[in-house]
């Protein structure tokens, strides 16, 4: 049976193969389509699956755009940061503030900043937006990429990450210049008003919800209403493939846990966000220890992070259980048999403990309580940074207000929190099940799959 038309998907980073390969999208739509992969490429295992996966499969490498280019590219997405101005934008600026060291480098950020600021309007946006694709289509990459796509007759490119993915543009940038159409899948909730901006312009962006749809709209208010398509996001479709999940035996047996014990999960962040985070754990391990022996603390920590942050309490405290990350480093590419894993601690566990984190959005997908540790380490001076401040960005705040997460402000209500959780577990419950249902619009699973089926149906359509 003849396929459809070609369609080139770029997957620029690990998690854009958890979602979109792991999750079964791509193999369900190569049964229409032919489809060409470019791809990092992480280790052999997975690049196995990724050319069981496709009809041609291309590495991704790096490249570099050209100084001067570059150069512009970060006052263009300072001037975007600026004009947008969000509570994580702010956050933002501020940090990269504290970051500059030294009086040369603090004299060249605030030449940039000035710079940026004055251009930091949706008019001067747009004219930046032309400048940017011009000088694209003159770098040396983009030229190469133009060939290949005129040669192979690609009929559609989608890029799996709009953020944190320049190795992905110059197939985008040449793939405009030759008037192919592009897609871009808005790759998480909160990089919308917490990243830079995105670059280049796309023909559709798929969006997780209605809420990302519509401050996307806010943000780019020159992009046509139709061209953002809701169409549920990939990235948990693992949590409910449930004949994959462990039992309860074998993750206890995993974790070391005896028969009779049970657990809270707690997620960590970024260690250059929240800094002296295993101390704040340990102290939450205390008190999950006074309530009762059979009490333990699993520590799921943050993948994306150094790899080093939580040994010493790992060496220091044995009853807090810090199971290894199951990641290939090479671009931070969660492996199946994690997935698995993570899903399963995710459904035994009492409830769930983080800092303003999408897992609170897992956690109430599972109906666990969720809460939210909403204080600085005491007696620690961490300034510039704060805790309390995710709870105010643009993405969390409605979480919060959503009634369906706990916000601890201190210690003892963190305390009284997880007594909660132990004995009233249905405390939130009606709250997590509408958060879910208003946030994901019914979503999830296998739903998303059928989504973005519907979805390239429509759009190759008119391709």
């Amino acid at each position: 049976m003849a396929k459809g038309k070609n369609i080139l998907i770029i997957l620029p980073r690990g998690e854009s193969i958890r979602n979109f390969v792991y999750s079964g999208i791509i193999a369900q739509l190569r049964k229409e389509y032919t489809i060409t992969l470019v791809s990092v490429k992480p280790n052999e295992a997975i690049w196995k699956i990724l050319n069981d996966t496709s009809d041609e499969l291309i590495e991704l490498k790096d490249s570099k755009f050209r100084y001067w280019y570059g150069l512009f590219f970060e006052i263009y997405d300072l001037a975007h940061n600026r004009y947008m101005w969000s509570e994580a934008a702010k956050v933002r600026w501020e940090m990269r503030d504290v970051e500059s060291k030294s009086f040369k480098s603090k004299l060249v950020r605030t030449l940039k900043k000035s710079v940026a600021s004055l251009l930091a309007n949706q008019t001067n946006l747009k004219v930046l937006e032309k400048i940017d694709s011009y000088l694209a289509s003159r770098d040396a990459s983009v030229k190469s990429c133009i060939e290949y796509l005129k040669d192979k007759k690609i009929d559609l490119v989608f890029n799996t990450s709009h953020s944190h993915a320049r190795n992905a543009l110059p197939v985008v940038y040449a793939a405009n210049k030759l008037n192919i159409k592009t897609t871009t899948f808005l790759f998480s909730w909160d990089n919308l008003t917490s990243q830079g901006r995105v670059i280049p312009r796309y023909n559709n962006y798929f969006a997780w919800n209605t809420k990302i749809k519509d401050d996307f709209h806010k943000i780019y208010p020159h992009i046509q209403k139709d061209a953002v398509i809701v169409s549920g996001t990939p990235q948990f479709i693992g949590h409910f493939q449930v004949e994959k999940h462990l039992t309860l035996a074998d993750l206890k047996q995993k974790l070391g846990l005896k028969p009779d014990e049970s657990y809270f999960l707690y997620s960590s962040g970024m260690s250059h966000h929240m800094p002296f985070e295993p101390y704040v754990v340990g102290r939450i391990a205390n008190m999950i220890n006074a309530i009762g022996p059979q009490y333990r603390l699993v520590v799921r920590t943050y993948a994306k992070d150094r790899y080093d942050v939580f040994d010493a309490l790992k060496a220091e405290r044995p009853d807090i259980i810090i199971p290894e990350v199951n990641w290939e480093k090479n671009y931070q590419t969660p492996l199946p048999e994690d997935q698995i894993f993570f899903s399963s601690l995710l459904k035994q566990c009492i409830g769930g403990i983080n800092v303003a984190s999408t897992i609170s959005l897992e956690l109430c997908m599972f109906d666990k309580p969720a809460i939210n540790v909403g204080y600085n380490p005491p007696g620690m001076d961490i300034y510039p940074y704060n805790y309390t401040r995710f709870y105010s960005f643009d993405h969390y705040k409605p979480i919060v207000d959503s009634g369906a997460i706990e916000l601890a402000k201190d210690e003892e209500e963190m305390l009284q929190l997880l007594k909660d959780a132990i004995y009233n577990p249905s405390k939130k419950k009606v709250e997590r099940a509408q958060l879910t249902h208003n946030f994901f619009e019914g979503k999830l699973g296998k739903e998303v799959i059928h989504e973005f089926e519907n979805i390239f149906e429509q759009i190759t359509t008119h391709a």
